[in-house]
């Protein structure tokens, strides 16, 4: 959103300056009495042409601006999306590791099978202990 703000200014000024050629452009070179009429007609096409090259000029700077600006918005997107995606994916690995965590701490805690406790002739952990077994 900064960004197309950023470029409003911008197409303002091309806008302006498209205006001021083309009434530049409709502005004829009024001949003097002491030039000669064929560099009259010269210089009023060269004033002609150039303007019209500006205006063009100036018109195909826009559509690029335009361009520019839809696709920094799809960049935009895609970055947004794969943000997501990726946060997603995120979110589903740590829970995935708080239960296998969990799972491990209750294993050791009490569980079925592969338990260290008293039944098996060693001290049994407190949840400190079992968690910093877990985090090694």
């Amino acid at each position: 959103m900064k960004l197309i703000l950023h470029k409003t200014p911008l197409l303002i000024a091309t806008l302006m300056l498209m205006i001021s050629a083309n009434a530049y452009a409709d502005e004829t070179a009024k001949p003097s009495d002491a030039t000669e009429p064929g560099v009259v007609v010269k210089t009023e096409e060269a004033i002609t042409h150039g303007a019209e090259a500006t205006v063009q000029g100036i018109e195909r700077g826009a559509k690029a601006t335009v361009r520019g600006i839809e696709h920094g918005a799809k960049a935009v997107k895609r970055g947004v999306e794969r943000g997501v995606k990726a946060t997603a994916h995120g979110i589903e690995r740590g829970a995935e590791a708080t239960r296998n965590a969990a799972h491990a701490v209750a294993e050791k805690v009490g569980g079925d099978e592969g338990v260290q406790g008293e039944e098996h002739g060693e001290e049994p952990h407190t949840a400190d202990e079992g968690a910093n077994l877990n985090a090694k």
